[in-house]
């Protein structure tokens, strides 16, 4: 299991939601909805996408993290919606 910490994140977040809620969601639910400047929210998102495409390195987790700060459509508005987009951004 991918187990990054937020040590690892290059671009500013905030923090204000507690981690405990993040480290809750299972997979990548329809349902809720994904803050992209929320800390843990991107940083537990990015460690279960890892877990999921089956990666470990550092460099892939910090080039997830920069193409959803940079480049994640307005669109891509819930966990899956991120989920799918990067699918087909980071193709295998």
């Amino acid at each position: 299991m991918a187990n990054f910490t937020k040590t690892l994140l290059r671009h500013s977040a905030t923090w204000s939601e507690t981690e405990t809620t993040n480290k809750e969601i299972v997979g990548f639910p329809e349902h809720i909805v994904f803050n992209w400047e929320q800390g843990f929210d991107v940083l537990h998102f990015i460690n279960r996408y890892m877990d999921y495409r089956g990666w470990q390195a550092e460099q892939t987790f910090q080039k997830i993290e920069s193409a959803i700060k940079t480049r994640l459509p307005f669109s891509a508005r819930t966990h899956k919606d991120v989920q799918q987009w990067l699918d087909t951004t980071f193709k295998k």
